[in-house]
């Protein structure tokens, strides 16, 4: 059994509020979970308007496929107009 994991940190430039920040990740966790099954939360920088830190993890049996899952994964968010992805780190173990 392999554990992928991935921290993510984001820069939210639209976001004025807390308000906001919470509207925009809160979204952004539904679809990670909808669309690749992904366990997913906000994990560091709750406070701050402008940053946002995000875990996800899957688990599976082949180091290939869960980084490749990874990739898409990590495509799927630069997609998004609502913020930057500033910074993310894999591990596969």
């Amino acid at each position: 059994m392999l554990v992928a994991s991935c921290e993510i940190k984001l820069y939210l430039a639209g976001a004025m509020t807390l308000k906001d920040k919470r509207q925009i990740i809160k979204s952004l966790l539904q679809k990670t979970k909808n669309k690749f099954n992904f366990s997913a939360a906000e994990v560091g920088a709750q406070d701050y308007i402008k940053s946002a830190v995000l875990g996800v993890a899957m688990v599976g049996d082949d180091y290939n496929y869960l980084q490749s899952k990874m990739d898409k994964y990590l495509n799927f968010i630069e997609s998004f107009p609502e913020f930057l992805l500033t910074d993310f780190e894999i591990t596969i173990s």
